[in-house]
Order: C-alpha cells, then structure tokens, then sequence
C-alpha cells in the first residue's frame, strides 16, 4: 500500500515506473515523486513503493501488460483512445516525451487526461502501446472507476465462496493511513523516552503533532485536519500503539518519593 489515490495510481506511465525500478537497484525500496499535475490541488508529493511492490509491478509488466499490449497493436486499440496524443520511444530518465510529428512534451506538465491518451510508437511512427503503466486485457488504460467495479466484483466472488467482505480501493488508503500513523506514533514514543527535554504541549506536538504532518504529507492532504480523522481509528492499531508505551514506560526512570 502506498496511499495514493486512484487517478493517481491509474494514470503513472510505464516510463515512470521502469525508471523508478532502475533508480531502485539492490536498494529494495524507493522514493517516486509524484508531479504536481498528476495529484490532487497540484499538490506534488513522494511516496515510498517497497521492494515487495516493485517486484509484483515488474512480473505484471513482463507477462500481463506484455499481452495486453500485443492485443492493442493487434486490434488498434489505439482508435479507440479519443483525440490519442502520439510519442515516441522516449529514453529512460527523460523528463520530456518527443512528439511523433516534432516536439517535446514536458513529463511534469501532464494531467491524468493526457496521460492516458499517451500512445508510443515505433521508429517509422507506427502506434505500439499506451504510455500508461495500468492496461486491460485489451491493452486501454484502467481508468479510476474500473478499480471500484474490480473490488466490488472481487467481494462479489468472495462472498459467493462463503468469504462475505466488504472492500474499496479508498479503505486501502484509509488502511494505510491507520497503519502509517500507529507506526509513526510509535516511533515518536521510543523517541520522546530517549529524550529529556519538553513537557505539556511541546510534548504532545512531538508526539502526535510530527507523525500526523508525515502521513498528511504521505497522503497528500491540503490541510492537516483532514488528517486528524485517522486519529479516531488508531485504536485498530492500539497494540501497536500500547507496545509502544510500554516500552516508554520501561525506559523512563521511576522517581521515589521524597
């Protein structure tokens, strides 16, 4: 999970990604910036995709999206792209996209429209796939709603194998959300047990005040108070949280009694 939002997710190209990949190396993890065009209130941000997630998007790129693709050039999935934007091959690392007919298109100055009629093509300018990184079996851009129907198909066949659930592509982000923050809060508490200094308030803004500003930032939140809502379902994680203050507790030396 990484907290992104759907338009956000669904409209990375597979450029972004094959570079991000190779930025990665050995490292298992990596930081992708997000353009400010792409997100929310042009509010550019990074997030962290982990080794686990690197990997599963790799193995869909050589086998899943490699079909798809066939299947677009195949049935010229490209007319079927309204008003299609085409490109070429461009290089790894680039931060401009050259126009078939002439031209540079600056990567950071696309929105999520754009980006999905992003078609490339070939030396002689003949279409050969979608720039999006997310394809159909028919190789067309997932567009943000077909993840809601996937889900609701997926709980659909879980609750007809006797698996009754009930999940969207937003409670992945709340999830992540939660999770980030008890994990954060806990940090700033081995943190604040190590530390002599500050009480009352200055003590609660390092403790609650730091992690909330990360995960508002991780999410991509306009105003931290959105980001207060996620404080009143930290009790899912409260043993997380609980292990943590007992931790706290462990290090802080008792003061006797005079």
């Amino acid at each position: 999970m990484t907290g992104l939002r759907l338009e956000e997710a669904s409209f990375l190209l597979a450029l972004e990604f094959a570079g991000l990949a190779h930025s990665a190396g050995g490292g298992g993890q990596a930081w992708f910036k997000l353009p400010s065009a792409l997100t929310k209130g042009d509010r550019g941000r990074s997030v962290l995709l982990p080794r686990r997630l690197l990997q599963q998007i790799a193995a869909y790129v050589t086998v899943e999206r490699t079909l798809a693709v066939t299947k677009f050039k195949t049935r010229e999935g490209w007319r079927a792209i309204r008003q299609p934007i085409f490109i070429r091959q461009p290089t790894l690392g680039a931060i401009g996209l050259p126009l078939r007919d002439g031209g540079v298109i600056p990567i950071e100055s696309l929105i999520p429209d754009e980006r999905g009629r992003l078609v490339i093509c070939d030396d002689n300018g003949a279409p050969q796939e979608p720039g999006a990184l997310w394809l159909t079996e028919v190789g067309l851009v997932v567009q943000p709603n077909s993840w809601e129907a996937a889900f609701a198909r997926a709980c659909q066949r879980c609750g007809a194998a006797g698996f009754p659930m009930r999940v969207s592509p937003h409670q992945l982000r709340h999830t992540f959300a939660v999770h980030m923050l008890a994990m954060l809060i806990q940090h700033r508490l081995r943190d604040a047990a190590l530390e002599a200094t500050g009480s009352g308030m200055d003590g609660y803004r390092r403790l609650l005040g730091d992690p909330l500003q990360q995960v508002q930032r991780l999410l991509g939140h306009a105003s931290l108070t959105t980001t207060y809502i996620y404080l009143d379902h930290i009790a899912a994680r409260a043993d997380t949280v609980d292990a943590a203050v007992e931790e706290l507790l462990a290090l802080v030396p008792t003061v006797s009694a005079s």
